[in-house]
């Protein structure tokens, strides 16, 4: 266990958890929940993990360093050639391990014998896939940067060798064959790498000719493995709307030609000619992604930076990637905006305008405004489909975090002298008692970038049981103000630093 730990160490403050659902249409990937459980990474986790009780361990790669000593390929494509790829890697000579994902699909390894810059990992895997034909595969870690002192921990991948070889997560031997946890050591032992190492690898990329340039990446991937007799007739409709796009003044003429080249067997000359009625008629000249083959060798992140991807017609968009949800009230989302991690209000990432801004806020990144429905379709719940929760940390739970300003406001600030003040939006003391009007404390914490409105915020602080004691009426001034009571809190003891100043001569 001692040498796996070494072996997959990340970030220690939390990690990850896969909950199944049920399995997608046609066979397609099995649906789940991935959410993040913020506590340490102990001793019990790894052991439950290799042992097969309870779900599988899922490990963050990047740390609070913003550093990490493993990274991963993930090649989500289902029946696939394990083998066939190790043969591919090790006559490229890269220092890969490839293990069998859960889903059926690989993950392809690099590993060192020493923390490196998350950066360094990330380029250096996204050129191995470009070269092995995996371009837009996802990239562990997913982020350069961890935003930790905002409550954000990065993306968790789940680690091989759940249940050790009674499970299906292992990894494939040099000659093609399964290895115990034991072999994949040995493995490890051969190809881990030094920084010097990872830095030295040369990547030089095979020119490929696509066989339709600017396209969606689904549709180059299956013209190079063959689309399927099942699926012609949805394979050539996506390949109609690529050439309705790509060539509009002899697009008929070029779907014709596609039949013949890449169906076999190709469709009959009726099949075709209702094809073109169809994608001809107004509206519907859109992609299938979500119907077969697309949907098994989909990249909808790289698709969306094609020329004649799914965006067609827009602005060219940012990469996005790996969305992260922290399930605190309000909840904070995360996003990665090409290289930029940025930080997002539920209305921000459900809007598109307001998703610019924010990426110009934060990213001085100018990104197009795409329509409300293109927004949401096509870069929205793709997003949500990859989604991770995390739990809040708790500084951030809005009773800790509203017990805290309440404090603060009461007891570090200018006080009432009398219990006329309170008209004058101060918090009065006495006989161990302390009155305010809801609105004064409100305007107070809206200064302090407090989200939720003024009901619940109410209703937050009534349930406040060690402090809250009623609402009332005062008579101040002959008025009779409506006023919040509770128990007078401490005031915190502030440590102020202490600095010689030299003197100095004007």
């Amino acid at each position: 266990m001692d040498k796996f730990k070494q072996i997959f160490s990340g970030l220690t403050i939390a990690y990850g958890q896969y909950q199944p659902g049920d399995r997608g249409e046609n066979g397609s990937k099995q649906q789940g929940k991935a959410f993040i459980v913020r506590k340490d990474v102990n001793d019990e986790l790894w052991s439950n993990h290799l042992e097969g009780r309870g779900p599988a361990l899922g490990i963050i790669p990047i740390t609070d360093t913003n550093d990490c000593r493993w990274g991963c390929i993930d090649i989500d494509e289902y029946n696939f050639d394990h083998a066939s790829l190790v043969k591919t890697i090790r006559n490229y000579k890269f220092p890969l391990i490839v293990c069998r994902s859960k889903s059926g699909g690989a993950h392809v390894f690099l590993f060192t014998k020493e923390n490196i810059p998350a950066s360094l990992m990330q380029s250096k895997l996204k050129s191995f896939a470009k070269v092995l034909g995996y371009e837009g595969s996802e990239i562990f870690p997913k982020q350069t940067e961890i935003l930790v002192e905002r409550g954000d921990t990065g993306n968790f991948l789940n680690l091989p060798y759940h249940n050790q070889m009674k499970g299906l997560r292992y990894a494939i031997n040099d000659n093609g064959a399964g290895c115990t946890l034991e072999e994949f050591y040995k493995l490890y032992d051969v190809y881990s790498c030094s920084k010097e190492e990872v830095e030295a690898i040369k990547t030089e990329e095979k020119k490929i000719e696509e066989a339709f340039p600017g396209g969606p990446p689904c549709l180059n991937k299956l013209a190079s493995i063959g689309f399927g007799e099942g699926s012609r007739n949805n394979a050539l409709f996506n390949i109609a709307v690529y050439y309705k796009q790509s060539h509009p003044d002899t697009w008929e003429d070029e779907i014709v030609k596609a039949n013949s080249q890449y169906m076999d067997p190709a469709l009959s000359n009726n099949e075709v000619q209702q094809l073109i009625k169809s994608v001809n008629r107004k509206g519907y000249d859109k992609y299938r992604c979500k119907d077969a083959p697309i949907n098994a060798v989909c990249q909808s992140g790289l698709c969306r930076t094609k020329r004649f991807g799914v965006g067609f017609g827009e602005e060219e968009m940012p990469v996005l990637g790996s969305l992260t949800k922290y399930t605190s009230t309000p909840p904070q989302w995360f996003l990665n905006v090409d290289k930029t991690r940025i930080e997002l209000k539920t209305e921000q990432l459900y809007s598109s305008p307001l998703f610019a801004l924010a990426c110009l806020d934060q990213a001085n990144l100018v990104v197009p405004v795409p329509k409300p429905k293109d927004w949401k379709q096509h870069f929205l719940k793709p997003l949500m489909q990859n989604l991770q929760e995390v739990e809040p940390l708790e500084s951030l739970n809005p009773t800790n975090e509203i017990t805290g300003l309440l404090q603060d406001w009461t007891t570090n600030r200018q006080s009432a002298r009398t219990i006329d003040d309170i008209f004058n939006k101060l918090p009065f003391t006495e006989d161990g008692f302390t009155y305010f009007r809801m609105e004064d404390f409100y305007s107070f914490l809206k200064k302090n970038n407090w989200d939720m409105d003024k009901i619940k915020t109410g209703n937050l602080i009534k349930r406040l049981d060690d402090i809250f004691v009623e609402e009332t009426r005062l008579r101040v001034k002959s008025q009779q103000p409506r006023v919040i009571k509770i128990k007078t809190m401490k005031k915190l003891e502030a440590t102020v630093s202490k600095i010689a100043y030299q003197q100095e001569d004007f």
